[in-house]
């Protein structure tokens, strides 16, 4: 039996409310969701899936909320996390493996600016 998902096309990462920027440059990332969804298995992301919560992806802020980066629940190693599968531990991967060539500068990949401002 197959079971369908409903994929967001795009969605807009934004740090958890009372959670310290770690630089005040960085605001919220939009992320091509559904171009990611085609290309890596969920659950490379929404790791914390099992069988009893299938389909009930949850936000990375329901669970990566701390400010800082000091414990495995913090917002920015969520993302930043060369060791895992986070975007730049996925980016790295893919980059050293010949799989893909994805950017790997803050603002080449998720913290573009936009036309004529900051990164975001």
């Amino acid at each position: 039996m197959a079971i369908g998902y409903e994929v967001p096309k795009d969605i807009l990462i934004k740090r958890p409310d009372k959670n310290t920027p770690l630089a005040a440059w960085v605001g919220p990332v939009n992320f091509p969701h559904g171009f990611h969804a085609v290309q890596n298995p969920c659950k490379s992301c929404h790791h914390e899936e099992l069988d009893r919560t299938l389909g009930q992806f949850l936000p990375c802020t329901q669970c990566h909320n701390q400010s800082g980066m000091d414990s495995k629940a913090d917002f920015y190693r969520a993302f930043h996390n060369e060791r895992t599968m986070s975007c730049l531990g996925c980016y790295k991967q893919k980059r050293y493996s010949g799989q893909a060539m994805p950017p790997l500068s803050c603002v080449a990949s998720c913290h573009k600016a936009p036309e004529g401002g900051k990164p975001q």
